[in-house]
């Protein structure tokens, strides 16, 4: 049985008028129509996250393991380590910049 028919038999016998209970089913299915547009909406967000947060698992596991090796428990290791990755974390922020600037010309291309 659906919900609509279980909640007009309720509705039926507490003998609340037909249009108070059209208002009522009216109401429910909008709530229900947002709540899945939202979900429609909402889910495939949560899918890429979750593909993104695997691929970068899958591809970058190693690397880390490697990065565990070159610190080896030593505090200076991981002091350069670090400095050397905010480095190259400041140098892949200009090089984007840089190439977020460039302008292409179709003319050039030919």
């Amino acid at each position: 049985m659906y919900r609509s028919q279980e909640i007009i038999k309720i509705f039926d016998k507490f003998k609340l008028p037909e249009m108070i209970t059209n208002t009522i089913l009216e109401l429910e299915r909008k709530q229900l129509f947002n709540e899945s547009i939202y979900e429609w909406l909402y889910l495939p967000k949560i899918v890429k996250e979750e593909k993104m947060k695997r691929f970068f698992y899958e591809y970058n596991n190693d690397l880390f393991i490697e990065d565990i090796h070159t610190i080896n428990g030593n505090m200076n290791s991981l002091q350069k380590y670090s400095k050397r990755l905010s480095d190259l974390k400041i140098k892949n922020i200009n090089d984007a910049f840089s190439l977020n600037s460039l302008r292409f010309n179709s003319t050039t291309l030919y």
